[in-house]
């Protein structure tokens, strides 16, 4: 008699998930273990001292969310769970922390990164996810691309991954709303799975999903004001990544290393007193503050260009880069009425949220060096 081996992780926000076959051979891979080390809020501990969560708890939650709607919604297809448990196995150190600073030197982003990881492409020929997944009869490139939402044969998979009402959202609010210790992660993911249906290869609300959406989509929101964009997470964060620029030893396989690592090897560089500053959490002051307008702006960063640019950090939030309809996810359409609508179209709650995230202010922050200067000047 053939005895079907599983293995049990207890997850902290989801209870116990049973883990076996091609989803057990994935975890125990090397690159998927590497999420282990890589903190997925970054340096945010450094304000929140429980967001010591990781990568790697954070993918197999996703994984257990794909699972759940898959049941509620009828949908019968594995690529699902295997694509929300690789989606995140490309993420660079630090997440997303210095993530621009990594796209600014390298031209890469960690969704390329995670495609040429399930894929076994250069410089990750050392993979193992690769064979893997054709040991269990996956298409290796398929899988890579639901699980960064670009595939068009399978646009439903995709959109469930990233989309509108997405998997890997649900579990990263519940999740690092827990672990920071903010009580706005509440999200009712069961009766959203319950109350949405699908149509044209997209999740689409019933009338009576509308309130949970809602929250759904202020939950986001207000999780990016008190957690994501908070101004001294910004600050550490944006610290290392001057250390990392300042690094007189850095080159694209920095991609490849955990928080750990990293850290390590700028600790033994030029760049390791601003690194001990940061661990220390010796961060930089806030000089200035105030509501963000373009002329402001440029005439406020007129006067400080005599400065040494990594004596100050010039920082707008929510960052310019970060509004519209693809940020807040209020596109999702829902039925109210017996009629379909965008949800904006029907929520004053989600339609407001637009003109909030518009609200930007600049904040400057300095060292020792720069802090009276701009105190002076500004």
């Amino acid at each position: 008699m053939m005895i079907n081996m599983y293995k049990i992780i207890q997850d902290t926000i989801n209870g116990p998930i049973k883990i076996d076959g091609i989803y057990s051979d994935i975890i125990d891979s090397p690159y998927f273990q590497r999420l282990r080390y890589i903190k997925q809020l970054g340096l945010c501990y450094l304000v929140f001292p429980g967001a010591n969560h990781t990568r790697f708890e954070h993918s197999i939650g996703t994984m257990f969310m794909a699972r759940e709607i898959s049941g509620t919604l009828k949908i019968d297809d594995e690529r699902l769970q295997l694509a929300a448990l690789l989606h995140d196995i490309g993420h660079p150190p630090l997440s997303h922390g210095i993530e621009e600073v990594f796209y600014d030197l390298y031209k890469t982003k960690h969704e390329d990164l995670t495609l040429k990881i399930i894929k076994g492409e250069k410089p990750y020929g050392d993979s193992s996810i690769p064979d893997i997944l054709k040991k269990y009869g996956y298409d290796p490139d398929e899988i890579g691309k639901i699980a960064i939402g670009e595939s068009k044969k399978n646009s439903l998979l995709s959109n469930i991954i990233s989309g509108s009402i997405d998997v890997d959202e649900i579990d990263y609010l519940r999740r690092d709303a827990f672990f920071c210790g903010v009580t706005i992660g509440n999200i009712d993911y069961k009766r959203i799975f319950n109350t949405v249906k699908i149509e044209d290869n997209k999740i689409v609300g019933e009338e009576k999903s509308i309130t949970n959406i809602e929250s759904a989509i202020i939950t986001r929101i207000l999780m990016y004001n008190s957690v994501y964009f908070h101004k001294t997470c910004r600050i550490a964060q944006k610290m290392f990544g001057y250390a990392y620029y300042d690094s007189d030893d850095r080159n694209i396989d920095d991609l490849k290393l955990n928080d750990f690592e990293l850290i390590n090897k700028l600790l033994n560089g030029k760049s390791k007193n601003m690194v001990k500053n940061i661990l220390k959490r010796n961060l930089y002051k806030t000089a200035y503050s105030s509501y963000y307008n373009r002329d402001n702006y440029s005439m406020i960063l007129n006067k400080l260009n005599g400065l040494n640019k990594f004596d100050y950090i010039m920082d707008i939030i929510p960052p310019l880069y970060f509004g519209g309809k693809e940020r807040v996810k209020n596109y999702i359409e829902v039925y109210y009425d017996n009629k379909k609508y965008k949800i904006d179209e029907i929520s004053h709650m989600v339609k407001s949220l637009q003109e909030e995230v518009e609200k930007r202010k600049m904040i400057i922050s300095a060292n020792n060096n720069a802090y009276s200067y701009i105190k002076n000047i500004v």
